[in-house]
């Protein structure tokens, strides 16, 4: 294993990544390509932001100082869930 990865490499690490993400919160079958793009920005951000609990978690922060970013990740989900469930009213009134 190389220290060093190439730019290729780590690009296709970060499409991979994204696209767990995407999978994990099954928005894969989006039909804009806005709304794709737009969903994989929030996927990279998700990124950073899932390094920063895992901080928060090895520095045993305060339950108090945890409780807002668990809160931020419900309201996450649910936007995902929003999200789905608007491009599926979309695809059927295009039919």
């Amino acid at each position: 294993m190389a220290l060093f990865k190439s730019a290729e490499d780590k690009a296709a690490e970060q499409a991979r990544k994204e696209a767990e993400l995407l999978e994990k919160y099954g928005v894969t079958s989006l039909t804009d390509p806005e709304d794709r793009e737009s969903v994989k920005k929030i996927a990279q951000e998700l990124m950073g932001a899932s390094l920063l609990e895992t901080g928060m978690k090895l520095n045993m922060a305060k339950p108090e100082a945890q409780l807002p970013v668990s809160y931020q990740r419900a309201i996450m989900e649910q936007n995902f869930i929003m999200i789905r469930q608007l491009d599926k009213i979309i695809q059927l009134l295009n039919k």
